[in-house]
């Protein structure tokens, strides 16, 4: 045999040889390992820019009256005569606060104007007093110049801060209670 022919022998073996094993590869008959993937690990991303919450609102006082969140608190009771709708003269002091901080604070879109009983009379009663009590309180405030909104419920007996049944817890639960809403809060 001339060197041609042995080159174009072993040529055509290692042809056939690389044939067999690219079959045998495609078959599924070879055993293959494959690396696991490894996937680059995703970078963390900026925080998304969160409007900051609005800031607590700050506790304004004026008197006896101090503006709390949704709340305005009064350190006194308003005092009508006994089953009477009248606010007495000793309670415009406060609601003249109570006036200020609303009249003041532009924030203030609502007041809700809470009128409670204690339970000495019948349930009906009390929720027709407790309104008319609030209805009073809104009155004055209206006349002071307060022109926010106000509503007035009243909700009798049904909401008291105190459970005894001596005269001072009584007077604890006939109550006028004020509520805010306000924008941006």
């Amino acid at each position: 045999m001339s060197g041609f022919e042995g080159d174009s022998m072993r040529s055509s073996k290692a042809l056939v040889l690389g044939v067999i094993v690219a079959w045998s590869a495609g078959c599924g008959s070879a055993k293959v390992e494959v690396e696991p993937a490894t996937f680059a690990q995703p970078q963390p991303q900026p925080a998304q820019l969160q409007p900051a919450p609005a800031p607590a609102p700050a506790q304004v006082a004026v008197g006896d009256a101090v503006l709390e969140g949704d709340r305005i608190r009064i350190a006194k009771n308003i005092f009508y005569d006994t089953d009477k709708d009248v606010v007495s003269p000793e309670s415009h002091g406060v609601l003249n606060n109570v006036a200020e901080i609303v009249k003041t604070h532009p924030e203030i879109t609502q007041l809700t104007v809470e009128g409670h009983t204690d339970n000495q009379g019948s349930t009906e009663y009390n929720i027709k007093l407790s309104e008319r009590r609030a209805n009073a309180v809104v009155r004055y405030l209206v006349s002071v110049g307060v022109k926010t909104p106000m509503v007035a419920p009243g909700y009798g007996a049904a909401s008291p801060v105190c459970m005894t049944p001596d005269e001072a817890c009584k007077a604890q639960n006939r109550r006028v209670e004020f509520r805010v809403k306000r924008s941006g809060f």
